[in-house]
């Protein structure tokens, strides 16, 4: 089996935070995203698993990370995915049906699983395969049932239980069952899956449009490929929009066993003084907390200096220093200076320095 992950856009959803970084390496909880997702994948597929990576934006720090920390688990290529153009001095893409289809040369003939940068199951990506593995079909889509269907791309199924249709946020009802971010499709599948990947690559794109995999898999299910679904019992997390990070770090928070949920060692060696943490809160390396109010919800990252601070609902980049902040349901970016200030929603990228004093950076 191949696991495949398109990883090249930009993130633009997520800007300001992609200016430094690809969104694969947003830090949530105290680790990068993209760690999250390959610790679920370790869970589920043997080591010396093959697994494709499509990059393009920054791909060089994308490769150099990945290799690094996962070469000695997986067997790990990566493909370039080419810009179309820039806007701005920012790349945009094809798509994500042209990204899967650099895979072909690797995947056309073996099981392929599909998944994405920017989104994390709170499951593990073990029951998509068993499912598929008792299931009598040619491949498999993880779905969640959603109360806003009209958002999302999502399928319907015959009486049988294989899907019939797969729509792009339907403007009329189509069913609640949103499509969610992962696909098995077998080997019996896949040579003609990337033939029809090519053919679509080849129609020319109006400003601003995408290739998709939606009408890919339609087309394949209108030619008798045989389709089921893995219902999810758990959410995925999209971090592909910033309140998309918020609701994430919220929900990793309460999932997590913290070590120490008083925060007694922190307490004991100084870095935390005359202070209140209240759980669920994350609390990187060498971070100091001074006379402030933490929590719930708050992820902060390594090296954080925080001084006089009510904080709650929100993530902290790595190396932040805030002082005289009242904030919540705010995403504040790595290297960050940032001082009096009473306000929600805040969303600061990386390196800004925001203060009315003298304060500087240690």
């Amino acid at each position: 089996m191949w696991l495949i992950c398109p990883s090249a856009g930009a993130g633009t959803r997520i800007l300001p935070f992609t200016y430094s970084k690809p969104k694969a390496f947003l830090k949530i909880a105290g680790m990068r995203l993209i760690d999250h997702i390959l610790i679920k994948l370790k869970k589920t597929f043997p080591k010396g698993t093959n697994i494709c990576f499509i990059v393009g934006y920054k791909k060089r720090q994308m490769k150099d990370y990945i290799t690094k920390n996962y070469s000695n688990y997986f067997n790990i290529k990566f493909v370039v995915q080419k810009a179309l153009g820039f806007t701005a001095g920012t790349p945009y893409f094809s798509g994500l049906a042209d990204a899967i289809l650099l895979a072909r040369d690797f995947a056309q003939n073996d099981d392929c699983f599909i998944f994405f940068s920017d989104r994390l199951p709170m499951e593990d990506y073990t029951p998509i395969v068993l499912n598929y593995r008792k299931e009598e079909c040619d491949g498999i889509m993880n779905v969640k049932k959603v109360p806003n269907p009209q958002f999302y791309g999502v399928i319907q199924l015959n009486n049988e239980g294989y899907i019939t249709k797969v729509v792009e946020k339907p403007k009329e009802y189509v069913s609640n069952y949103a499509v969610s971010g992962a696909y098995l499709f077998g080997k019996k599948m896949t040579p003609r899956f990337f033939e029809l990947l090519e053919e679509q690559s080849k129609i020319p794109l109006e400003n601003g449009k995408e290739h998709q995999i939606a009408p890919v898999i339609q087309k394949l299910i209108d030619e008798g490929v045989k389709l089921k679904i893995n219902e999810m019992t758990e959410e995925m997390l999209d971090f592909g929009r910033p309140e998309g990070l918020l609701e994430g770090n919220r929900e990793l928070l309460s999932s997590f066993n913290l070590k120490d949920p008083l925060y007694d060692e922190y307490f004991r060696l100084g870095n935390i003084v005359d202070s209140k943490i209240i759980p669920p809160v994350f609390i990187g390396k060498n971070v100091k907390i001074s006379d402030s109010v933490i929590g719930p919800n708050v992820s902060i990252g390594d090296e954080a200096i925080i001084e006089k601070c009510i904080l709650s609902e929100s993530v902290i980049g790595d190396g932040t220093q805030l002082q005289k902040i009242i904030s919540s349901n705010s995403i504040i970016g790595d290297y960050t200076i940032l001082e009096d200030l009473i306000k929600s929603n805040i969303t600061i990228g990386d390196s800004s320095y925001i203060t009315t004093s003298s304060m500087k950076s240690v």
